[in-house]
């Protein structure tokens, strides 16, 4: 995941420490309240980490979408100064 904590709506997901010292347990932090996440918090860095692949590669097609509109314009008014 990226270098920020990943954020669903409001709340922001706290991945698991690997410090022995602090929870085990990956948590929800929002103003100041935290849900630790004990049963499912690998399940959901999972779910997270698909949402963000399925985010790249959405932002991946536009751009190739909104370059291959461009090109098509481009033709077309090139067309129109022959």
């Amino acid at each position: 995941m990226g270098s920020e904590a990943p954020r669903m709506g409001k709340w922001a997901f706290m991945p698991a420490s690997s410090d022995r010292a602090q929870s085990e347990h990956a948590t929800l932090c929002h103003e100041g309240g935290e849900i630790e996440l004990r049963y499912s918090s690998a399940v959901f860095e999972d779910f997270l980490k698909a949402i963000e692949v399925i985010h790249h590669d959405f932002d991946r097609r536009s751009q190739d979408l909104d370059a291959s509109r461009m090109c098509a314009d481009d033709q077309v008014r090139l067309r129109s100064l022959v």
